[in-house]
């Protein structure tokens, strides 16, 4: 978007890093996007203990999957251009205290029968996303997905765990997708060797309970 890039200098110092809206002219829009960025500051100070309040950038995928399920995931969770579509959208990352720990928080904003179609599009590419391998060669990356169980987290709410190795280090990823009210609730937890579920679960029931208001 062509808005993309001002907004996410403006906002850099702040807790968040990025965002824009399909329809920059739009009072409605607008209004959204400030709805968005609210929520996070909300979530910011409510992180769980050890994550850092001062947000990056929305999250970056570690690689490029070879599988398209698997990839649309990635740029989902990550906020990507292609997958903004005419939403209204924020995303940040929030760094850990742990070894390469971090969560990418990005939300995004739809009517409500986009917001329900990205949904079931994102339930069908978690099922049909089995093992997440690097599109190079010779490269040591390979995630297995796996169920992620997160305790009164939403009815709407998807999770998985990828659990693997990344250019040969152990390394893990909690995906969670979540669609509260007309709101695209995605979030990243990630981190070399072992990822708290219990944090994964307090950020998600947080940010959904949130967005749902």
């Amino acid at each position: 978007m062509a808005i993309t890039a001002a907004v996410c200098g403006m906002l850099a110092a702040g807790p968040v890093a990025c965002g824009g809206t399909a329809d920059p002219g739009g009072e409605r829009a607008s209004a959204e996007l400030a709805r968005l960025r609210g929520l996070l500051r909300e979530e910011a100070s409510e992180l769980p203990d050890g994550f850092s309040a001062r947000s990056r950038d929305g999250w970056v995928p570690p690689f490029k999957a070879a599988d398209n399920d698997c990839q649309l995931l990635f740029d989902t969770a990550g906020g990507m251009p292609s997958q903004r579509g005419r939403g209204t959208w924020v995303a940040v990352t929030y760094p850990g205290d742990r070894v390469g720990e971090l969560a990418g928080v990005s939300l995004a904003s739809y009517t409500p029968e986009d917001a329900r179609l990205r949904f079931t599009r994102l339930t069908q590419a978690l099922n049909g996303c089995r093992i997440a391998r690097t599109s190079l060669a010779g490269r040591s990356t390979s995630l297995r997905v796996s169920g992620l169980n997160l305790d009164a987290a939403g009815a709407d709410v998807q999770a998985r765990r990828l659990h693997g190795r990344l250019n040969g280090y152990p390394y893990e990823i909690h995906m969670v997708f979540a669609l509260a009210g007309h709101t695209l609730v995605s979030l990243v937890h990630a981190g070399v060797a072992g990822v708290d579920a219990e944090r994964t679960g307090q950020i998600a029931r947080s940010l959904i309970g949130r967005a749902a208001l």
